[in-house]
């Protein structure tokens, strides 16, 4: 009984191993339900004390195509972003383009034209909504 048991499991075990690609993309049929909320991901940049630090300008590259995605913004919301300190880096505007994917992403930020901000990021986008994957959104500069 007991080697009927451990064959049976044992096949089991072998079964449910297999070479195939387990990626699996959502179906975004027209019936897929989703929020209404517009997800942005954004990053905020303050020295070791805490203090916001303001960027000049930012930029922000698929590292995969070396495409400049920097979501497009007026003078004034600029403006915005530089007193909070916090900079927009991908958000549901993209959500088509990578839908069911991945990819890296590097936020650029630059003071006097000297590049004090290099970090990268791992987002993507489900039928609904991009997601970031992994990176640290709160950048410290020393």
């Amino acid at each position: 009984m007991v080697y009927k048991f451990l064959s049976f499991a044992f096949f089991i075990f072998i079964a449910s191993c297999s070479n195939t690609d387990d990626t699996v993309k959502e179906d975004c049929s027209e019936n897929t339900v989703c929020t209404q909320n517009f997800v942005t991901i954004g990053v905020t940049v303050k020295d070791a004390s805490g203090v916001n630090v303001p960027l000049d300008r930012f930029k922000v590259v698929d590292t995969k195509t070396d495409e400049d995605i920097t979501l497009v913004q007026n003078q004034e919301e600029f403006e915005d972003y530089a007193k909070d300190g916090y900079y927009p880096i991908f958000n549901d505007a993209y959500r088509l383009d990578y839908q069911n994917q991945t990819t890296t992403i590097a936020f650029i930020g630059y003071n006097a034209d000297k590049e004090i901000v290099n970090e990268e990021f791992t987002v993507g986008a489900d039928c609904c909504h991009v997601l970031l994957i992994s990176g640290n959104t709160d950048i410290i500069i020393d």
